[in-house]
Formats: C-alpha cells, sequence, structure tokens
C-alpha cells in the first residue's frame, strides 16, 4: 500500500508539472504574438505624417535669459519637430505609420524626451531667480503637451496652491487623468492633496 505522503508528493508535482507547462505555453503565445506584430509592423506601408500633433516652443513667450543648459536645450529644440509618442511601443509605431517613417518618429520622440526635463530644470531656474510668473509659463506650457512629469505638475500645483487657485489645481487633475502614463494614477493623488482640505 501506498503511503499517504507518497500520494501527496506525487500530486504536488503532477500540479507543478501541469501548471510549468502551461506557463511555458502561455509566453511562447506572448512571443508568437509580438514576433507576429513585429512581422507586419516591418511590411507596414508608410503613412502621411504631416499632420501629426507636433509641438511647437513658444520662444516668443518664454523668459529665455539666464544663459543655462536648460535654457540653451529649449531653445535648440525649437527649431526641430517634437512629438509626445509616450504610450507607443516601437512596434506600435511602425504599424501605425510604416516602417518608413519609424526613424523620424524615433527622432522626434527623443526630442520630446529632452525637451520634458529641460522644462522642469529651467522651472526651477526661474523660481531661484525669483521669477514665480515665469516659472509658471513654462510649467503650463509642459502640461499644455501632456508632458509626463510629476515634477512639472506638482511644481505648478504648487504655484497655484500658493494663489488659493483652486480651480487651476482642479484642471490640473484633469489634465493628469488624461496622460498615457504608468505613475498617471499615482500623480493624480498627489495633485489632490493640493486641494483645500474640508473642513
Amino acid at each position: 500500500m501506498i503511503p499517504v505522503f507518497t500520494i501527496c508528493v506525487i500530486i504536488l508535482m503532477i500540479i507543478f508539472t501541469v501548471g510549468r507547462v502551461r506557463n511555458t505555453h502561455a509566453q511562447q503565445q506572448v512571443q508568437d504574438d509580438f514576433w507576429e506584430r513585429e512581422r507586419q509592423a516591418n511590411y507596414t506601408r508608410k503613412q502621411d505624417i504631416s499632420q501629426l500633433d507636433y509641438i511647437t516652443i513658444p520662444l516668443e513667450k518664454f523668459p529665455l535669459d539666464l544663459g543655462t543648459e536648460a535654457e540653451h536645450t529649449i531653445q535648440e529644440l525649437a527649431d526641430k519637430k517634437i512629438l509626445n509618442l509616450t504610450g507607443y511601443t516601437n512596434t506600435d509605431l511602425k504599424l501605425t505609420y510604416g516602417q518608413a517613417n519609424f526613424s523620424v518618429l524615433s527622432e522626434c520622440d527623443d526630442n520630446f524626451t529632452r525637451l520634458v526635463p529641460a522644462l522642469s530644470q529651467y522651472s526651477h531656474e526661474l523660481l531661484e531667480a525669483g521669477r514665480e510668473a515665469d516659472a509658471m509659463k513654462v510649467l503650463q506650457f509642459g502640461v499644455s503637451i501632456h508632458a509626463d512629469s510629476s515634477d512639472i505638475y506638482t511644481g505648478l500645483a504648487q504655484l497655484y496652491q500658493a494663489q488659493h487657485n483652486t480651480a487651476g489645481i482642479e484642471e490640473l487633475i484633469q489634465s493628469a487623468k488624461e496622460l498615457h502614463s504608468m505613475t498617471r494614477d499615482s500623480l493624480v493623488r498627489k495633485l489632490e492633496n493640493y486641494l483645500p482640505k474640508e473642513e
């Protein structure tokens, strides 16, 4: 007669083996799906990208007179094409706009990636110089282009809070909810902390 302990061990081994096989199959399916999408993306025809929502930096509205590295970056990027492609994978870009546009779109995305921290840094430099109104312009522009930066949103929320601008904070929260970012929910919670506390 087989001991109960041995039977239990055999059952556990069977369960473990079945689970491992299923997990391996699921991983293989995910991998196969990825490579199929990638294959399709590499054969997608070139699409017209001239009407995409390119970002224009309003240099005429920016107080560019500190001579900092962040300022120079903003000025340099003003002459380049910029797109906020947050949420798109490389495969998504090729599937949507075609393989032939991929390098151009990647460059536009890289420019956006450089712009966001430059805006954040420049706003800090303006604040340190005691120029809150100018810093606000820079931060408001960052929000308008849906920059996925907690620093930009919370920085502007702090300025609004100091002005008792509850409506401005509520608009920030709404803008944050529209971000295609993994940190969106945590950012919304941070911004809600700037709202006046109910008595």
